[in-house]
């Protein structure tokens, strides 16, 4: 993890990003580990969905997969999961390097509970769970528009600023991108390229890259 974070103030700034949408809204590291989340507990669907351990084994490589499409966008990044539910997530970036990144999920956002269930029934149909309780649990989501994610989104991408902007997020000075970032900040007006800095830093242009 090449950044620390004040994780009392951040917990406050989620629970009022969830007071405000209801939504449930985590914090991953640079590396895609999470660091916190408001609320704690994970909705009912995804409890289910995780007591395989495949299921829970897909979840968090499609949080990767999606961090790492995210980290190339100053946007938030909205997609659907493996399992059929929608999710967003928004880079944190302190000058050109990402952070970390805010993460909300897990939305039930189909036009009806029958055809949400429709998709995630199909998309679940290989995993060892019970799918009765999982179809109760869907059938207790509320129904989630396209245009109130968006907002989400959103806010949660002000919410990103306001995180760096309060210093809620610092980076670890004698980290290799840090040090990076800050030879390219002191030398942008010259002409170097990817091999002058792997001379610099007596690193590979694999590693770099």
């Amino acid at each position: 993890m090449i950044s620390t974070f004040n994780l009392s103030k951040l917990n406050s700034l989620l629970r009022d990003f969830y007071n405000i949408t209801r939504i449930r809204i985590t914090v991953f590291d640079d590396s895609f580990h999470e660091l916190t989340a408001y609320p704690e507990q994970i909705a009912p669907v995804c409890q289910i969905i995780r007591s395989d351990p495949d299921a829970a084994e897909q979840c968090a490589a499609c949080d990767a997969r999606a961090c790492k499409k995210a980290s190339h966008q100053r946007s938030p990044y909205t997609y659907q999961c493996h399992a059929g539910l929608t999710e967003s997530i928004v880079p944190l970036h302190l000058g050109n390097i990402v952070i970390g990144y805010l993460f909300f999920g897990h939305v039930f956002s189909y036009p009806s509970h029958e055809a949400g269930w429709t998709n995630i029934q199909g998309k679940c149909s290989s995993y060892h769970i019970d799918m009765d309780s999982l179809k109760i649990a869907c059938q207790k989501c509320p129904i989630i528009p396209e245009d109130y994610i968006v907002s989400a989104s959103q806010i949660m991408q002000a919410v990103a600023a306001y995180l760096c902007l309060e210093r809620m997020a610092v980076l670890r000075r004698k980290e290799l991108p840090v040090q990076i970032d800050e030879y390219i900040g002191t030398h942008y007006t010259e002409n170097i390229g990817v091999l002058d800095i792997c001379r610099h830093f007596q690193i590979s242009r694999t590693y770099l890259i």
